[in-house]
């Protein structure tokens, strides 16, 4: 028993601690109740569940938890005198209920001392999640989709669609859209923001062609308002395992799992467009498996990062990010995927005062875990045919920077450019000595020039002295901050190389386009100029 109390009071001691430093662990002493998700009317059809998750928090002990449905009990729960923090899973089965009408449930929580934490009241709403309703915006007639769908549901190239807030995709649904279609994005003036969830067991199909893409962009482009920073961004939450825990739960939606294959859908000849508000990026893939397929995508004039990686297995190839404000391509958390033609151009200016976050953005940056970088899975990747060209040359236009590897991160990276950069362009830290003897990290074959710092740390240090990883600092000619059509041959193939696998392009060449008769960007009318205009 003393040793139990003595667990116990350093529990406390440990708690007390951490609720002076953060102000989201107890704002009072008696319990509390706090929803995961903010709620207070949840809408669903009948015979599906209603899923919600609550925090319940006591200082002096959870007592007891009861949970009224319309004043009736529901459910109950007595929990031992030790227990300061539980997460309550809510789960109801839609009755056969006539449409509209609403149930009202409430939590009520006390502690081991008697007190009562502020009840919490939610209602469900029978009835289906989502409307799909007509709208004349500018003169275009749009169908505005409003809520969480839960169906597989198909957009038509026919119609001209609108997202309204934020529209998850759910109850393991697919979401097909049309080659040809466009889906507008609702803006907003204050820091609402619209973006499309694609949840986890959930998929997308949005398989454009080369001359019919699929286009997600401002509703600003209908009276010419459009600017980088109206929406969002793409949310894809997948089963996929990252380093993080085994599920993870954020922005109110969980991702994670055992499934590395796990296929989230398939991306093919889309186009991202004015993304990028209230820190989301132009598409985040969270815990998405190796099933799922990522070809011809372009992110542009994107206020925030291009594209972010959070664990998962998911492979990318012919992705372009134009403008991008933040970082071009972000992956974390144990990224096992691959990429290959891969271009980042951006001309954003990032002045050195005010410093913010986007100045010491990079083009493309790989990372493991902040405070683990041994951390397993690792991020771990093979990348081969990457252009990137930076926004300047010259410290007065910023400290951007080109490519960078990073705590634990590692992988092999071959045939790229980097150029026009305000800082360093090619930068490799955090890995240990044995890593780079056994050839587990290395970059080869890389040309960098042009830029306040070609190489740095271990790029610089360690692959350029040596002549076999075959870096260098001579130009590509043609390569230009406002042109990315270009190469010259390289001794590295990588469909050839028995470590990439047969999954990448035969492609012995730097840089991400080889020529303008191999031009994959200028084949169709899917990718945009800086300027705003078809390739």
């Amino acid at each position: 028993m003393i040793i139990r109390n003595t667990i116990l009071l350093f529990s406390l001691t440990l708690l007390l601690l951490g609720c002076q430093k953060d102000d989201n662990t107890f704002e009072k002493q008696g319990p509390e109740i706090q929803p995961l998700v903010p709620v207070e009317s949840f809408r669903q059809d009948r015979g599906r569940e209603v899923n919600l998750s609550f925090e319940l928090r006591a200082i002096s002990g959870l007592g007891a938890l009861q949970v009224l449905k319309d004043g009736e009990p529901y459910d109950n729960i007595d929990f031992p005198a030790d227990d300061l923090i539980f997460q309550y899973d809510f789960n109801y089965l839609v009755e056969e209920l006539p449409d509209g009408t609403a149930l009202n449930f409430t939590l009520e929580l006390t502690d081991q001392l008697g007190a009562t934490a502020e009840p919490f009241t939610f209602e469900v709403v029978v009835g289906p999640p989502f409307d799909i309703t007509d709208e004349t915006i500018a003169g275009t007639e749009v169908k505005v989709i409003t809520g969480r769908i839960n169906r597989d549901l198909r957009l038509e190239a026919q119609f001209t669609y609108l997202i309204n807030g934020l529209v998850s995709v759910e109850d393991n649904s697919v979401l097909t859209i049309e080659p040809g279609t466009t889906i507008l994005m609702r803006t907003f003036n204050g820091p609402e923001d619209s973006r499309l969830a694609i949840t986890r067991g959930c998929r997308i199909i949005a398989e454009g062609t080369k001359d019919s893409p699929i286009v997600f962009t401002s509703q600003g482009i209908l009276d010419g308002t459009a600017a980088w920073g109206d929406w969002g961004g793409i949310f894809v939450y997948g089963n996929a395992p990252t380093n993080q825990a085994a599920v993870v739960f954020e922005d109110g939606f969980t991702y994670g799992g055992n499934n590395l294959g796990e296929s989230s859908g398939s991306l093919r000849y889309v186009r991202i467009e004015y993304a990028g508000k209230s820190d989301a990026d132009g598409i985040q893939l969270y815990g998405v498996g190796s099933g799922t397929q990522i070809r011809y995508l372009q992110v542009w004039n994107c206020f925030d990062n291009g594209i972010r990686f959070k664990g998962g297995g998911a492979d990318i190839k012919y992705v372009v990010v134009t403008d991008h404000g933040a970082y071009g391509l972000w992956a974390e958390h144990g990224w096992r995927g691959r990429g290959q033609f891969l271009l980042f151009q951006t001309s954003i200016a990032a002045t050195i005062i005010p410093v913010n976050f986007n100045n010491i953005a990079r083009s493309l940056e790989l990372r493991n875990d902040a405070s683990n970088f041994e951390l397993e899975p690792r991020t771990y990747t093979y990348i081969s045919n990457v252009t990137m060209i930076g926004n300047g040359s010259t410290d007065a236009d910023g400290t951007r920077r080109g490519f960078r590897v990073r705590r634990g991160a590692m992988g092999l990276f071959h045939n790229m450019i980097a150029t026009n950069y305000p800082d360093d362009a090619v930068r490799v830290e955090d890995v240990a000595p044995e890593r780079l003897d056994d050839g587990t990290m290395e970059i080869g074959n890389i040309h960098s020039w042009g830029n306040k710092t070609n190489y740095d740390e271990l790029a610089e240090d360690y692959f350029l002295p040596n002549p076999d990883f075959n870096l260098s600092e001579e130009p590509v000619p043609g390569i230009t901050p406002g042109n990315f059509v270009g190469s010259v041959p390289s001794p590295f193939n990588p469909a050839a190389d028995a470590r990439f696998g047969n999954w990448f392009t035969p492609a012995p060449y730097v840089g991400a386009v080889e020529n303008e008769a191999n031009d994959w960007t200028a084949d169709g009318s899917w990718c945009k100029n800086q300027d705003g205009t078809i390739r």
